[in-house]
């Protein structure tokens, strides 16, 4: 989601979805650099192996002083590894660093599990990423780096069910943390959390402004847009030594993937509307810096190795959920469209137009369709349903309706300025592609800083005897649904009541709206149903606070809609209206 753009060099950027331009459009006043990879396998059960199968004398007398600012941190579990991830910072930055991590099955570092050795150096930043294998399913594991004498914190991670274990599952989402907008209380009241497997970060970890150009509360580093290598590795270090993300990190594995601000503001394929050809570099290149910046910083294991422009994967936990996380952004997305979505030029609707790709897609469908588990979650960066102003079969253009509505598809970033390429995943989860309808889906969404609940459906407004027809009482018709969780910090929509009310109205499948509130989600994935929890802290302007359950809601097994709230029991709506 955007921020606010500012003048450069006599070039003027094109903002994204503020609030000026939200309420302006409701007529309210791949190439990329790659490399190696930077994981090393522990290579085997034999606790003196090295993951890059070189002696390492990491018990030695020390040879140069270093420090671990950036604490440690976990991510992408598996039934049997997961990974471990740290930072040195050495005194001599020309030579190489060596160390091991010692891993444990107890807080207090008494059962000794494993050590791992490692190198590294300035050509990755001087981070460290192992993936640690041969561990047990299930099971919490305690871990500390050593190097040259001097240790990190103490982290905590923990590794999936493997096939067969079907137990409840509890997730912590989150997206969007604008440093500069405030503090991470919602990450340090989520570290305070005993119930949680994993967190799920949605995207924009990071953002890519200078200081004062997008918030105020909290100075940059860089203080300028990042831009080259060295910034984007700068800007990642500085999150990495906030300590309320520390504490998070130290507690629970971190499954993530990025939108658009870990490389800048509404990116795609092809560029971003805050790139300028040639005053900001080759945006090729500037992609490339963001991604192997974000391979190093963050504890993401690739599926290719080696290749830094693939995230898109899935992580599994035993029967219970298989987790498809897409790349909306840099992959194969094509440019977005206009907000507010005009309907009357048909951009959104091209059928080759594309978010996702041929390679993605197949990943996602086939993936979903060979899947075992009970619950398919998709991570998901960008809205997927619909946010419609003037009913209509694929938001056809609508009358003139004087200054209050506009064309109906507000934000041309989100799937809206995708709907062809939507409805073929709408088409495929509900089997009329001539595969198998696929049950149990539910999508996490980022990326626009609200709370939204929704039901997936083709068209919220056509009836239910139709194709695609959907029952706004009793959820009939749906095929999928979402959760899109508010941001850390990062400022909302701020809208009027009355515009809430216009969408709701005209956009019977959302159930919840919240574009005031910031802070983050529990994901409870059980056997009978799928609970989304809505937590709000109290503020982000000091560090502290307090927080409190804005709102919950549910989906049950099979149902693939959201259980209905109100005066009136499923039962006997459904009952009433025959269906």
């Amino acid at each position: 989601m955007s921020g606010p753009r500012r003048k450069r060099s006599r070039i003027q950027k094109r903002p994204g979805l503020t609030r000026r331009s939200f309420l302006k459009g409701l007529g309210i006043g791949t190439a990329s650099v790659t490399g190696l990879s930077l994981l090393q396998g522990c290579g085997s059960d034999d606790n003196n192996s090295l993951g890059n199968g070189s002696a390492n004398p990491s018990d030695t007398a020390p040879t140069q002083n270093v420090q671990f600012l950036h604490s440690v941190a976990s991510g992408d579990p598996a039934f049997d590894s997961v990974v471990l991830w740290t930072r040195i910072t050495p005194e001599n930055t020309a030579n190489t660093v060596t160390g091991r991590v010692d891993v444990f099955n107890d807080q207090t570092l008494t059962s000794f599990v494993k050590s791992i050795n490692f190198e590294t150096s300035a050509a990755q930043d001087f981070t460290v990423k192992l993936v640690c294998n041969g561990l047990q399913q299930d099971t919490v594991y305690f871990y500390q780096f050593r190097s040259n004498g001097k240790t990190s914190p103490v982290g905590r991670t923990r590794t999936t069910p493997a096939a067969g274990n079907k137990r409840p599952l509890n997730f912590g989402v989150v997206s969007c943390s604008s440093l500069a907008h405030g503090f991470f209380n919602a990450y340090a009241k989520l570290a305070e959390r005993d119930d949680i497997d994993a967190i799920i970060h949605l995207g924009d970890y990071i953002y890519e402004y200078g200081s004062g150009e997008y918030g105020n509360v909290r100075e940059y580093e860089p203080a300028t847009e990042i831009i080259t290598l060295a910034d984007y590795r700068s800007r990642h270090a500085q999150y990495k030594k906030d300590p309320d993300l520390q504490k998070l990190h130290e507690r629970f594995p971190f499954i993530t993937i990025w939108d658009d601000h870990e490389s800048t503001n509404n990116s795609y394929r092809d560029g971003a509307e805050n790139h300028t050809e040639g005053v900001e570099g080759v945006w090729e290149q500037r992609k490339g810096f963001s991604q192997r910046a974000y391979d190093e910083w963050m504890p993401i294991r690739l599926p290719e190795p080696g290749n830094r422009a693939k995230i898109f994967r899935r992580v599994q936990f035993g029967d219970m959920v298989d987790l498809f996380l897409l790349d909306t952004r840099l992959f194969d997305r094509d440019i977005e469209a206009a907000t507010p979505v005009n309907p009357t030029d048909g951009v959104a609707s091209q059928p080759d137009r594309t978010m996702i790709g041929e390679e993605q897609y197949n990943f996602l469908i086939n993936g979903m369709r060979g899947s075992q588990a009970q619950w398919k979650l998709i991570g998901n960066q960008v809205v997927f349903h619909q946010w419609i102003i003037k009913p209509g079969l694929n938001n056809p253009a609508p009358a003139q309706l004087g200054e209050l509505l506009a064309p109906s598809g507000l934000n041309g970033d989100s799937w809206d300025g995708y709907s062809a390429e939507r409805q073929r995943i709408i088409n495929a989860l509900r089997g009329s592609d001539g595969g198998a309808a696929i049950d149990n889906v539910v999508i996490l969404t980022g990326d626009v800083h609200t709370s939204w609940v929704a039901d997936i459906t083709d068209n919220p407004n056509l009836p239910l005897n139709q194709v695609g027809g959907y029952n706004p009482l009793t959820g009939q018709g749906s095929v999928a649904t979402e959760f899109v969780v508010t941001s850390v910090t990062s400022p909302g929509l701020d809208l009027p009541n009355q515009i809430i009310q216009a969408i709701r109205l005209t956009s019977p499948h959302i159930k919840h709206v919240n574009v005031t509130e910031r802070g983050y989600s529990v994901l409870r994935v059980a056997e009978d149903k799928t609970t989304c929890e809505y937590w709000a802290v109290s503020t982000i302007l000091e560090r502290g606070g307090s927080e409190r359950l804005s709102a919950s809601f549910e989906v049950a097994d099979g149902a693939n809609r959201i259980t209905p709230q109100g005066l009136y029991p499923v039962n006997e709506v459904t009952s009433l209206l025959g269906v």
